[in-house]
């Protein structure tokens, strides 16, 4: 059952579509008559042409005292050109004229074909370039080669900086061929695809050279017996190859007794260090000198007698000697850090 459900596509892929053999405008009147001629397109038969003609012209009126456009008859002057005669009315008067056409060939139709989107600005974004331009922007069908491929089946391929610039850039895109109706006129909508320059590189931190190239393992010596003196090769003939270690287990890491015996000699070390130095050094000075004065310093209370009783006024050495262990941190850390920067900034 599926295979019968298939037959259509195989049909599909073995004989491609066509833009069917029609009729269009000669190469006198595309020149002068543009507007009529891109409006009608290619059609089937000269006799459905000439409608389409004198539609188009009816409609643009290229000259404005020329109205009431009306088809006339066809006639073969070989099998791929013909006259067609139409009409129209001058100031009241019936005046006839003929176009000629031709007929193209039939054209093999790509199912998709890739066409140049237009210059837009480049966007940043968490170090990376975007350029802003979407794929629904491309709103009408393309027609290139006279195959007409339809504007909703767009996808983007790849976009670029546009050379030279990191502003603007492009993208290029697909769309698909209108099997329905593969054929149509006039190029309209297709520029040609472009390169430009990457929007977000690759870097290659290659080794250090001048050209990001591998070093040069130079000639070591040839490991056989031939003593060419030192014009053989490196003695490695294989490829190198890589053993996946497993699953880092962090926790083991930091449980290890080993790397905590370390850690400690490290912190120990450091403190020892940080203690040697002039900077330890002054800090340990300054610490027991502020130790010193706080050792030395006496609470000055008062006696005062007042209707006969002694008022003793010391509650307030009381508060001090609460809160001086907070006041002296305090102040250790505030003197430190300007210590700090004044050692810094030497």
């Amino acid at each position: 059952m599926k295979a019968i459900y298939l037959l259509p596509l195989l049909f599909l892929a073995a004989f491609p579509f066509k833009a069917s053999a029609g009729w269009k405008c000669g190469n006198a009147h595309l020149s002068n008559t543009p507007k009529e001629c891109a409006a009608s397109g290619t059609q089937p038969s000269p006799e459905s042409f000439i409608v389409e003609y004198t539609k188009a012209a009816d409609q643009y009126k290229t000259n404005a005292t020329r109205v009431n456009y009306t088809p006339g008859s066809c006639s073969l002057l070989s099998d791929a050109v013909a006259s067609c005669s139409f009409s129209y009315s001058f100031y009241g008067n019936v005046i006839s004229n003929t176009v000629g056409i031709i007929k193209e060939a039939e054209i093999n139709c790509p199912e998709t074909v890739e066409s140049r989107g237009p210059n837009s600005p480049i966007i940043k974004s968490s170090g990376k370039s975007f350029v802003s331009w979407k794929e629904d922007s491309v709103t009408s069908d393309i027609c290139h080669n006279s195959c007409s491929y339809l504007a909703s089946s767009v996808t983007s391929t790849n976009c670029y900086f546009a050379s030279g610039s990191t502003s603007t850039g492009f993208c290029n895109f697909v769309v698909g061929l209108n099997t329905s109706n593969p054929s149509c006129g006039a190029d309209s909508g297709y520029t040609s695809p472009a390169v430009g320059d990457p929007l977000n590189p690759v870097v290659d931190p290659g080794d250090g050279g001048d050209d990001g190239t591998p070093p040069n393992p130079g000639d070591g010596g040839n490991t056989g017996g031939d003593n060419n003196g030192g014009n053989g090769d490196s003695g490695f003939d294989g490829e190198l190859s890589f053993t996946n270690p497993g699953q880092l287990n962090a926790d083991a890491v930091l449980d290890s007794e080993v790397n905590a015996v370390h850690y400690k000699a490290f912190v120990h070390g450091m403190q020892v260090d940080l203690n040697d130095s002039g900077f330890g050094q002054a800090m340990t000075e300054f610490k027991e000198n502020i130790a010193s004065a706080n050792s030395g310093g006496i609470c000055p209370t008062a006696d005062i007698a007042i209707l006969g009783t002694i008022v003793s006024f010391d509650a307030h050495c009381a508060l001090f000697a609460s809160i001086s262990p907070v006041l002296s941190a305090v102040f250790l850390a505030a003197w430190s850090l300007l210590a700090l920067r004044v050692f810094l900034s030497a």
